[in-house]
């Protein structure tokens, strides 16, 4: 089968996984869905729960009244329950009859034929579905944001603190106010630090333009000084970024932007997220990402289309360009960096097309929904200066004309087995699906502390045993991956949960809370496709005996995760893995 049937199979799966993720979302619609806040204040346009209502949900779940139920909670036809209710992190679906005042913290309330509240009904993270001839009588509020909360040993809930980022940390910033012009002039850091850059330092003012009724305006400008010295006059001595966007409609949902910018760009997203891998490279003198800068202008277009699904288009034009590994400063170590590798120089015109679905209840710790976000990209050129790389890596490539595509998803399912486990599963797949070879800016690698952390950093990068490259560059077309967990509660008690002001700001400081039991399986393969020695033929997978397995358990409290993984393939030894956030 020739390349472009195989892209063409490849793509008809993948839309197939994004529409059984929407149609998963969409099948919660009832015949009447209330939406009554949907022109509500700034506050709700903006994506946040108001101050007001998020102290109303505290109030509502911590009377000593309440009858208090954590997870999803179905009362069945013939039940009669007295109130108040609240459930917290989970939906409650109502077919007997309820009489009291009924609050539902990131979920819904669904109410089923024949069914009845009696009472006040408030729904936060969620909607209020009420079948043919169900009746709510009484107040109904629904806001379709999260409550930000976390529930404490003692059953009752709390604001949730979040655990700093690198950028939070060091930046400060002053906003002006004048008539319908917010203006905010800040200094900050691009929220990481790596081989390349240094720690970025990032300023400028931010104009935005509000109050109209379908139309919001933002421009940002803004200086990037890279603090790590460049030698070798490889790299520009500065970045910038400026962006001019609009947002149109009553709730904002199409956006309409540009960009004009000078960056320093990751060539794989994974491992470990920014802020993870930014605390590796300052701490241990460990990059687990590599870089190149672009340089042009951007142009694109976003729409919500409700429900949690977003679709959008770009199209940009870069030129991109290898960067040397610099020398900047680790806390822990002063060895000699690895290597930053190079890639296929030139100029890019890359357009995208993406699709997300977001139906989680919470964001940051979710226990339902899903979360899919994936991408297919054209990228040409007429300039290419590519890499001589080994046969078994990619054929011959003549410099000049260049032409490939290739797509990535990523998809989450959350769900709750019982009140105290909860299961997750997580898989990524994507790479090259027709015209020339990727450029090595846009090619994978799998092995590291992240999606299969029992493989060490770039164990599985497709680099033959010919190629002697300390840079130890990420070179493979296609990957597959799953992940599989399950976790429960704990009720361990924390030494640092205690009174003393500087332990409560270091917990708050890393986000600590109550640890998770965590038990994980991962299983991968990333490869070179096509056909010829070592090769999988467009058309095809690997077969299975050749995929990479792990099996493990840890703790994961919040903003602190220790980890252990066993491989099954390879004989490798156990691997211990520090996390600074949740697996996925």
């Amino acid at each position: 089968m020739n390349r472009v049937t195989g892209a063409r199979r490849a793509a008809c799966l993948v839309a197939a996984l994004l529409l059984a993720g929407a149609a998963q979302a969409a099948a919660q619609d009832s015949v009447l869905t209330i939406r009554p806040e949907a022109r509500a204040s700034d506050s709700i346009l903006r994506g946040r729960l108001p101050p007001d209502v998020l102290q109303e949900v505290l109030r509502h779940f911590n009377d000593s009244s309440t009858t208090r139920i954590p997870g999803s909670f179905m009362l069945p036809a013939g039940s009669r329950l007295n109130g108040p209710l609240a459930v917290f992190r989970g939906s409650l679906r109502v077919a007997g009859v309820i009489i009291g005042r009924v609050t539902v913290i990131n979920g819904d309330l669904i109410i089923d034929p024949g069914a009845r509240i009696e009472g006040d009904a408030l729904v936060v993270g969620g909607t209020i579905i009420v079948g043919p001839g169900g009746f709510l009588i009484g107040t109904q509020r629904a806001y379709p944001m999260p409550a930000l909360l976390t529930r404490t040993g003692s059953g009752l809930l709390i604001v949730r603190e979040f655990p700093q980022t690198m950028g939070a940390l060091t930046s400060a910033r002053t906003t002006v106010t004048t008539g319908r012009f917010r203006s905010t002039l800040g200094i900050e850091t691009g929220g990481t630090y790596n081989r390349v850059e240094g720690l970025p330092i990032i300023f400028g003012p931010s104009v935005s333009r509000e109050g109209l009724q379908d139309v919001e305006a933002r421009l940002d400008l803004r200086g990037i000084v890279w603090t790590a010295p460049d030698r070798t006059d490889r790299r520009s001595n500065f970045g910038y970024l400026g962006r001019l966007e609009f947002r149109f409609g009553e709730r904002r949902r199409l956006t309409v932007g540009g960009t004009v910018h000078r960056v320093i760009s990751p060539i794989e997203e994974q491992p470990l997220s920014r802020t993870e891998a930014a605390w590796a490279a300052f701490g241990l003198q460990r990059d687990y990402r590599d870089f190149f800068q672009a340089e042009g202008v951007a142009g694109y277009l976003s729409y919500d289309l409700g429900r949690g699904l977003s679709a959008g288009t770009s199209l940009r034009r870069d030129a991109e360009r290898s960067v040397p590994a610099n020398d900047p400063i680790s806390m822990f170590r002063n060895g000699a960096w690895r290597p930053n590798p190079l890639v296929d120089d030139g100029h890019y015109t890359t357009s995208r097309f993406h699709l997300d679905i977001d139906t989680r209840n919470d964001r940051d710790s979710p226990t339902s929904g899903w979360l899919v976000r994936a991408f297919w990209e054209h990228s040409t050129s007429r300039d290419a200066a590519p890499l001589t790389l080994p046969n078994e890596v990619r054929d011959p490539i003549a410099p000049g004309r260049h032409s490939s595509s290739k797509i990535w998803v990523d998809a989450r399912r959350y769900a709750r087995l019982d009140p105290s486990v909860r299961a997750a599963l997580h898989v990524v797949a994507g790479g090259w699906v027709d015209g020339d070879p990727l450029p090595v800016q846009r090619r994978l690698s799998l092995g590291g502390p992240d999606i299969l952390p029992g493989y060490g950093f770039r164990s599985l990068n497709c680099a033959p045993a010919s190629l002697a490259d300390a840079a130890r560059p990420a070179l493979c077309d296609r990957l597959v991956a799953a992940q599989l967990e399950v976790r429960t509660r704990t009720r361990i008690g924390l030494p640092f949960a205690t009174p003393d002001p500087y332990v409560t700001a270091l917990q708050r400081l890393f986000g600590i809370r109550e640890p998770d039991i965590v038990i994980f399986g991962d299983l991968g393969k990333a490869w070179i496709s096509g056909q010829g020695p070592g090769r999988v033929p467009n058309d095809r997978l690997p077969a299975l005996n050749e995929w990479s397995a792990n099996v493990g358990f840890g703790f994961d409290a919040g903003g602190l995760g220790l980890y252990l993984a066993q491989p099954l393939t390879g004989g490798g030894p156990l691997l211990f893995t520090v996390r600074l956030q949740r697996r996925f």
